[in-house]
Order: C-alpha cells, then sequence, then structure tokens
C-alpha cells in the first residue's frame, strides 16, 4: 500500500492518524461520519481484494469473528470493499501491542506472561467452538490495553496454510516463527495450529526470543521441523523448571500431541507457577471460599439467560433437624451455620435443687441453683474419677460389731433437745409483748425473692458481608450476579476461579468455565466499593462480596 492515507476520506470514514503498518496492510484511526464514532480502521493490501478465495474467506470469517462476543476478541463494527480494498471496522482500544511491549522490557514476568496467555486462550478457544482458526497468532495481534486486559486481533484476516505468500515483503521471518511444522507440509490448518503458535508466545513473553530464533526463512522452517523444543527455564532462571514440560507439550511436532484446547494449555501454564498443583496458588494469600450452608437455595437456570436466585438475600437458611440423644434421652436440634454450646454451663442468682438430681460429668454453678423437679442430663459427659489402680474392684470396709453405748448415746441427746426446746418456749413467751410493739412501730420490709435467669447463650456470628450493589441478584452469601445472562453456576465458578487465583481485593483476569454452556470465559475482576466486579463474556456481571 503506496504512501499513507492520513488526512483523506475512505468511504464514510475520515481517516486522522497511522496506528500501524504491516505485511497485511495499515490500520488508521478514524472517524466514522455516519456513526459519529472513532473507531480503529483496517486497510488490507489492495491486492488481496483481487483473490476470489480470500475475499470470500474474508467476509465469511470477518462475519464469524463479529458475532463471537468474547470479550478478548476485538469488537468488529463491520467490514467490506470500498474503491477495491477490503477493510475492517473495529473498536479503537487504548493501549499498545505486545511486540511493543516486549520491545520496551525485553520479557515478562512468568505472572504477567501466564495472565494474557489465559485472556488470549479464551478468545481462542471461544472462536474454536465456533470452527473458527486464526492462523496467525504472534504478539502483533495481541493488543493490551489498560490493567493488562488483552484482546485478540485480525481473525479473518491471516492467509490460509495453502496461501503462498511466505516471502511476501512484511511478512516477515517472525510470522514464520510461530507456525506449526505441520503448516509448512500443507497440512490442514486446525484449532492445534493455533495452540502451538499461542505456545510460541508464551515462551517469548517468558525468556524474551522466540522458540527457534533463525534469521532467513529456511533456517527458521529448518528448526520448527528438526529441532526440539527448547526450555524456557534454562533461558531464564526465573521461569520454574515445571513450564519447561507445559512447552514441550505445546510445541510437540504432533498435533494430537499438544494441549486439547488454548484453555488448557494456559491452564497448565498456571498449574506450573503454582509448584504443579492445578489451580492452587502457594503463599500466604491463598483463601480458601467457603462452601454454601446445607441445603440452601440453589439456583435453578433453564437457559443461560434465566437465572432463579434465592428471594431474600438477607438470611442463610437454617436446617433443623429433631433426633434422638445417644443414650435415648431428649432430642437434639442441628443448626446449620456456626453454634456454640460448650462444656459446663455457668448460672449466676439464687439456686435451688429440688428432688433428684442426677448430673454425669462435671457442672460448675456459680451462687446458689434453682431447679425444681428431676432432672436428667443425657448425652456423653466427663465421668468421675477413677481412685484405685486400675483392674482392681473398689475396697469395703471390714464389718463392725454393734455397740450399746450407741443407744444410749442417742437418748441423752434426745433428752437434752426436749430440755432447750422447753426453755425457748419461756423465752419466746417472755418477748411476745416488746415483738408486737416494734412491730406496730418499724414498717413491715417484704422479703422479695428475685430469680435470676442464666444470660442467653451468645452465639458467635460470623461478620456479615459486604452488602450487594443495587440491582444486583444473590446466589449465595458470597457471590451475586448483575445482568439477567449470567447463571449463578457460573457465578460460583467465577467465584472460585478469583479466590484461587491470589490476594483478596486485588484487580486480575480470571479464567473460568462455565457450567452451563461449557465454555471458558475470561473476566475482569476489579474492586468496587466493598465487593468485586468480574466483567466478561457474554455480557456476564459477577459481584464477589
Amino acid at each position: 500500500m503506496a504512501g499513507s492515507r492520513v488526512n483523506t476520506q475512505f468511504g464514510p470514514y475520515r481517516l486522522d492518524e497511522l496506528l500501524g503498518r504491516g505485511g497485511m496492510g495499515e490500520v488508521y484511526r478514524a472517524y466514522d461520519t455516519t456513526k459519529d464514532r472513532v473507531v480503529a480502521l483496517k486497510l488490507l493490501n489492495p491486492g488481496l481484494a483481487h483473490d476470489p478465495m480470500y475475499q470470500e474467506r474474508f467476509r465469511r470469517e470477518s462475519h464469524a469473528a463479529a458475532r463471537l462476543g468474547e470479550p478478548h476478541v476485538i469488537p468488529i463494527h463491520d467490514w467490506g470493499e470500498i474503491d477495491g480494498v477490503l477493510f475492517i471496522d473495529m473498536r479503537l482500544v487504548v493501549g499498545e501491542d505486545l511486540r511493543a511491549l516486549l520491545t520496551q522490557e525485553t520479557r515478562l514476568p512468568p505472572e504477567r506472561a501466564v495472565s494474557i496467555i489465559e485472556q488470549v486462550a479464551a478468545a481462542l478457544d471461544a472462536a474454536h467452538a465456533e470452527g473458527l482458526v486464526h492462523r496467525d497468532i504472534k504478539p502483533e495481534n495481541i493488543l493490551v490495553g489498560a490493567n493488562d486486559f488483552a484482546y485478540l486481533v485480525d481473525f479473518g484476516i491471516a492467509h490460509a496454510a495453502e496461501d503462498t505468500h511466505l516471502t511476501q515483503t512484511g511478512t516477515a521471518v517472525g510470522s514464520i516463527a510461530y507456525m506449526a511444522p505441520e503448516l509448512f507440509d500443507a497440512a490442514q490448518v486446525s484449532a492445534a495450529s493455533d495452540i502451538y503458535a499461542l505456545a510460541c508466545v508464551l515462551f517469548e513473553c517468558l525468556t524474551g526470543r522466540v522458540p527457534h530464533p533463525a534469521k532467513t526463512v529456511s533456517a527458521a522452517i529448518k528448526a520448527a521441523v528438526l529441532s526440539p523444543a527448547p526450555s524456557p527455564s534454562a533461558v531464564n532462571g526465573d521461569v520454574p523448571p515445571a513450564m519447561d514440560e507445559v512447552i514441550r507439550t505445546a510445541l510437540a511436532a504432533d498435533p494430537a500431541a499438544r494441549h486439547d484446547s488454548a484453555v488448557a494449555l494456559a491452564r497448565a501454564a498456571r498449574s506450573a507457577l503454582a509448584g504443579g498443583v492445578e489451580g492452587v496458588r502457594p503463599g500466604p494469600d491463598l483463601v480458601k471460599a467457603s462452601p454454601p450452608p446445607p441445603e440452601a437455595p440453589t439456583g435453578v437456570v433453564r437457559a443461560p439467560d434465566t437465572v432463579i436466585a434465592p428471594t431474600d438475600p438477607g438470611y442463610e437458611p437454617t436446617l433443623v433437624r429433631d433426633t434422638t440423644g445417644p443414650e435415648g434421652g431428649a432430642g437434639t436440634t442441628q443448626f446449620s451455620g456456626p453454634q456454640q454450646f460448650s462444656g459446663p454451663q455457668q448460672f449466676s442468682g439464687p439456686q435451688q435443687l429440688s428432688g433428684p438430681q442426677q448430673f454425669s460429668g462435671p457442672q460448675q454453678l456459680s451462687g446458689a441453683q434453682h431447679f425444681s423437679g428431676a432432672h436428667n442430663y443425657a448425652g456423653p459427659q466427663p465421668g468421675p474419677p477413677m481412685y484405685g489402680p486400675p483392674g482392681y474392684p473398689p475396697a469395703y470396709p471390714p464389718p463392725q460389731r454393734r455397740s450399746v453405748a450407741i443407744p444410749v448415746l442417742i437418748g441423752l441427746i434426745a433428752v437434752a433437745l426436749v430440755g432447750l426446746a422447753v426453755l425457748g418456749g419461756i423465752l419466746i413467751a417472755g418477748s411476745g409483748d416488746d415483738a408486737e410493739t416494734r412491730a406496730d412501730e418499724e414498717p413491715t420490709t417484704p422479703t422479695v425473692t428475685e430469680t435470676v435467669a442464666p444470660p442467653p447463650t451468645v452465639q458467635n456470628v460470623p461478620p456479615a458481608p459486604a452488602a450487594p450493589p443495587p440491582g444486583s441478584s444473590p446466589c449465595d452469601a458470597t457471590v451475586g450476579i448483575g445482568t439477567s445472562v449470567t447463571s449463578c453456576p457460573f457465578a460460583f465458578a467465577v467465584r472460585d476461579a478469583y479466590v484461587g487465583a491470589g490476594a483478596a481485593r486485588s484487580p486480575r483476569v480470571v479464567v473460568a468455565v462455565s457450567p452451563v454452556t461449557g465454555q471458558a470465559y475470561a473476566m475482569n475482576c476489579v474492586p468496587e466499593g466493598g465487593i468485586v466486579a468480574c466483567r466478561g463474556g457474554n455480557d456476564a456481571v459477577v459481584h464477589i462480596y
């Protein structure tokens, strides 16, 4: 494409700035005068419009890419041909491509590299599920925006495997460095070819170079076909050795020996960072999500856009079951949620004991105790201590001979008690008048008996979760949904992926598989107020409380 088109008109588009130029064409910042918006407009080389097969595939695959709706596929507004030039109208993303990022930093920290690859993998799997193969995965076709949110671009414009443009000006050895070996034999392009290219991008992000560096096309092809996959840990000591096997599998010469999907490759890379345990990140920041309470209401999903959520999110259900105690005594009650009834109970206030009392295990009573009627405390309680050596019956005192002195002593005590009673009666009779006089002079103070009830048992209630934002439909006490197309099962999957990926309340992108659709979606999670909001997928919004 000769010269620049800046400050010219292309159909309804005013071309304001040249953003980039490559082997396939040029990208401009353009203003759409009919729709009143700023877009990224890619103009392909004019010669491509004269190839009927390429033009037909360009239209078909651009249409398929525009329907994907995956958040990491750059949205396509329009496509077609104007004045013999094929064009694609895309969303303008503020950021830079991964090639520019690698040029500035040479290589990325392993955590950051894997995070970007996870997002691109989600976009690839969404495309592969629709039968769409990208064919040209490389850093130039990955845009990195704010918070490292990644986009995959140029669906539908890459050359097919049978195209003979490998040595055209601008195609560069760089594109060949990401091509799978089978493509050099004119084999059918497949999703496995994209997975190979994605692994090459991951290798370059980790090490600062492609797996098989070469200065010529023939050297690049020979290295890709004949040389074994290198080990990234041997190039960069910061890369964990477990990553070597991930790269070796993804760069296998046999397409069938590679990972089953792009997301499977990303998961294996994440597992390698976590020390080989998939889905677990080591360190003190690991937070395990608490499971929902027993028999909690379950979100019922008829389709991805229909969710039946709990009606009252403010209270957790309480499960009550009547069962018989282990000793056949009074029934017990089971509550879902933390309940504390521990060991000895303490009561204060006057207590009265009447009737036979049976206590098994130690009881601590402060002050007098009030109990009326027979009480039987069933259930396992610590028994009384055992005395004497174990295995022997307790010793009993030997029988004693009855003595006649005891009856005599009892008789003397009885006589003394009778005498004391007579003396007491005389004293009471003599002081009766004085007592009546004092009773008339002094007010009578009634005797009040107060029974102090035992203090209620205080349960340790966990702190209430952050309040859900307006419009959020909670699925349980930890997560809710913000749009009608979001299902609770997918919200649980996003919550578990976010919690297992690092520190709480930190922004990051996670990949979660929807139990409803079976597809993987990348969700961009950022703290908002007292919650974490995750957005992505097909207009999915998940609120983690």
